[in-house]
């Protein structure tokens, strides 16, 4: 249906409200309606050939040309910024568990990596290689990062790039590689990646895959064909801190936060794993953190830190045929073995 014309009586009132007024938007607030139906209506009286006829003018012999703005009218600034805010709110809500499908029947694998470092002179590259073959060896395996792909040294701590053979163009390519490679399912940024800002190659990497990509967290469900779900709560890091405990972090989001199956994170360059159950909550859960890919640690040596030699990753195995709760979900620190005992259970399930 077509938009009636405006009456020649609406349009002469607009430019009474614009003369009385002084400008358009006071005038538009004046008559009590939005900007945009206001400014419609003036230019259309425009058009028609009104004017405001604004009085205490008086005619000079000289006729200064009209000032310019140099940005778009306020309003239009607060409605833009109105729907910003609308559209990144219905994203923060969008992030609350968000649903990964899995096509595959049967168990399937998950292997967490930790923090991967490729770009350090310390990063276990013959590890990290032989982690993305085996996620390359069965399509019922996805990898996931816990984050920290790369160095990315900044402020200061920038010296540091005196302290390792590769440049930050290199280290973007190795990123690369990594992303491509271990055919994410899952991709954390961390707070060495989130140091490059709107430079971190997982940014830009992420824009149309196939992959979830958040900083720092990300709480996801994944859902199998028969309807079963697993829920993990995947961080770089999780709250809270313990000497006594590796674990400290998973156990209190276990006990305080939302039910999940997993807690896993990375950051700290330590690995436990651990099965509980929260008979208070109905709950039984893994509770992990990944050693990540990063040796040869000086400044850990330094600070009498011992350097753990196992726990690089984790390899989560899920089987959504499992009858008891405790074998639905089930943790390996030595991948190989989690990788042959996905083999033996789909082989077992008949997949």
């Amino acid at each position: 249906m077509a938009t009636p014309p405006i009456s020649e009586e609406s349009m002469r009132e607009a430019m009474r409200y614009v003369r009385e007024a002084g400008s358009v938007s006071a005038a538009a607030r004046a008559a009590g309606l939005p900007y945009s139906t206001f400014k419609h209506r003036y230019k259309q009286a425009l058009k028609a050939g009104l004017s405001p006829e604004l009085s205490g003018v008086q005619e000079d012999g000289f006729e200064a040309p009209p000032p310019v703005p140099d940005d778009i009218p306020i309003e239009d600034v607060i409605e833009m910024q109105t729907r910003r805010f609308e559209q990144r709110q219905k994203a923060a809500k969008a992030k609350k568990w968000q649903q990964i499908k899995v096509k595959i029947p049967g168990p399937v694998g998950l292997l967490w990596m930790g923090d991967p470092h490729v770009d350090d002179n310390g990063c276990d590259w013959p590890t990290l290689r032989h982690h993305i073959d085996i996620i390359q060896s069965s399509p019922a395996i996805k990898g996931c990062s816990l984050g920290d792909q790369q160095n990315a040294w900044v402020g200061r701590m920038a010296h540091l790039w005196a302290h390792q053979d590769t440049s930050q163009a290199t280290a973007n390519r190795m990123v690369e590689w990594l992303v491509r490679n271990m055919d994410p399912i899952l991709l954390i940024g961390g707070n060495h990646d989130m140091w490059l800002g709107a430079g971190d190659p997982l940014t830009w990497m992420s824009r149309g895959a196939n992959f979830v990509f958040e900083n720092w967290r990300a709480d996801v469900e994944f859902v199998f064909p028969g309807g079963r779900t697993c829920r993990v709560v995947a961080a770089h890091d999780l709250p809270g801190h313990s000497m006594w405990n590796q674990l400290h972090a998973q156990l209190r989001a276990a006990r305080m936060a939302e039910r999940a199956d997993l807690y896993i994170s990375g950051h700290r360059h330590n690995w436990a794993l651990t099965q509980l159950e929260i008979p208070e909550r109905e709950q039984i859960s893994w509770l992990a953190r990944a050693r990540g890919y990063k040796m040869l640690d000086d400044y850990a040596l330094r600070l009498g830190h011992g350097e753990q030699q196992h726990g690089h990753a984790i390899m989560q195995i899920i089987d959504p045929d499992a009858e008891r709760e405790t074998g639905f979900v089930q943790l390996f620190a030595d991948v190989d073995h989690g990788a042959d005992y996905l083999a033996w259970l789909r082989m077992h399930r008949g997949y």
